[in-house]
């Protein structure tokens, strides 16, 4: 009876072995499986390299020429030696600077986008020769406001490729564009009966309208597409470089642009009896469409990702 409580013993206690060891192969085999999936690689230190489903990431990139130029002004000695604003991304579609990021959708797709917003509002002043005291110690002021805005945004959809720290991807991106200007003029010698050419240190006169007041330059709307492909390569820990070549094609359109001029006229009724005034006058412009292709190499640029 002994004997064989100890043969039962010991079967069980090689199957509960044989057991535990078929299920961790299995465990291991699963995880190998999930690993291939989504060709995760990790350093020395057990850190995964690449980046996963719901990581960010933001760009920050430059010129190869500027690049190259930098490292060999510094071996010149070159005083004026910087990198200046192009250590950030252009997009070739905008042809300005622009933000960059993604979103990670999953291990191997993303949803990514740009945008470049400018604007500026710039008064400039001149001193002007005085035709009422007709003296040169006395002066006014003219003064021209230039108003000027562009907005740019693009987003797309990009697919990953590659089982190594080297990934190639590909996809599209839709673009939205539209800007705006316009000048205004204000002068210092009004327009006048014994003055009907006042003297002006700004703007410019049209031989027929008089002198400019203000010009509306036509409102720019496009939107387009860009396809690209590309390749990174993961230098470090969620940290890559990388860059892309595209073809991208856009429809733009201009609006009406306006322009204002005034000049005396000895004819114009005022409607109260009385002839002889300040006419003002709109000439309007048409406007147009473009339609435009290229190929672009990203404009020579490299950049760096960094996921978190």
């Amino acid at each position: 009876m002994k004997k064989i409580l100890i043969i039962a013993l010991g079967l069980g206690f090689a199957s509960l072995v044989n057991a535990q060891t078929d299920e961790q192969t299995e465990e291991k085999n699963v995880n190998q499986g999930n690993a291939q999936i989504n060709n995760q690689i990790q350093n020395k230190n057990g850190v995964d390299i690449m980046p996963v489903k719901g990581e960010f990431a933001i760009g920050l990139g430059t010129n190869l020429s500027t690049l190259s130029g930098f490292v060999g002004n510094m071996f010149g000695f070159t005083a004026s030696n910087n990198l200046g604003n192009s250590t950030y991304l252009t997009n070739p579609a905008f042809n300005a600077v622009a933000i960059f990021g993604k979103y990670m959708t999953s291990d191997n797709t993303a949803i990514r986008g740009s945008f470049h917003i400018m604007g500026s509002d710039h008064v400039e002043k001149f001193n002007t020769f005085d035709d009422l005291v007709n003296s040169p110690d006395s002066l006014v002021k003219d003064s021209r406001r230039e108003n000027t805005s562009s907005h740019h945004i693009s987003l797309g959809l990009e697919w990953r490729r590659g089982s190594s720290r080297v990934r190639g991807f590909y996809g599209g991106d839709a673009i939205l564009s539209w800007s705006n200007a316009h000048n205004h003029y204000n002068y210092g010698n009004a327009i006048t009966a014994t003055n009907v050419a006042p003297t002006s240190s700004v703007g410019f006169w049209n031989a027929d309208h008089g002198r400019v007041t203000e010009e509306r330059f036509g409102s720019a709307f496009g939107i387009g597409v860009r396809g690209f492909v590309g390749v990174e390569y993961f230098v470090a820990p969620k940290i890559c470089v990388g860059t892309e070549f595209g073809w991208s094609a856009m429809i733009s359109n201009t609006s009406k642009s306006k322009t204002t001029y005034e000049e005396y006229d000895s004819f114009l009724d005022n409607g109260d009896g009385t002839v002889g005034g300040v006419r003002t006058t709109t000439i309007e412009s048409l406007g147009s469409r473009t339609l435009s292709t290229s190929i672009d190499n990203f404009n020579s640029q490299f950049y760096f990702h960094f996921y978190f």
